[in-house]
């Protein structure tokens, strides 16, 4: 959703949600938070609770591991990809943490779903996880 399409929405400026974007401290009256939280989708507590500030080191971490060889730009793209079932973003995140991990960051269809995106895994990791895969799904049919 555009900056516009959520001003629209809210019934404030365009420039207002801008503001929003761009400071942590934005002054939202309680009627525009309200609609926001109702048009988003989301709790009013939420969107006042502040986000996860993550130190650098850790930031250098996950870009590391996740965006090494940029086929994502940054991070943000990367959860973008993520959040639109992009097979190649699942392949790598499953990659990087294993598939009980997968699983609790992005539901049980990583288990399901592995066959369509498995190809974007180093194919020594690959193996192992089919292994696990195999099992898993085994387990499941007993």
């Amino acid at each position: 959703m555009s900056h516009s399409e959520l001003a629209r929405r809210v019934g404030v400026s365009r420039q207002a949600v801008s503001l929003w974007f761009q400071h942590q401290d934005a002054n939202l009256q309680s009627r525009h938070l309200l609609r926001l939280s109702k048009v988003l989708g989301v709790s009013v507590e939420v969107l006042v609770e502040p986000l996860p500030c993550f130190q650098p080191a850790v930031l250098a971490r996950l870009r590391a591991a996740l965006i090494w060889d940029r086929l994502y730009p940054d991070l943000d793209d990367f959860a973008i990809a993520l959040n639109a079932s992009d097979p190649r973003a699942i392949g790598r995140f499953v990659e990087v943490y294993g598939l009980f991990a997968a699983e609790k960051s992005l539901g049980k269809s990583v288990w399901k779903n592995f066959p369509s995106y498995k190809k974007h895994i180093h194919p020594a990791r690959r193996r192992e996880l089919e292994t696990l895969w195999a099992w898993n799904k085994s387990q499941k049919a007993a």
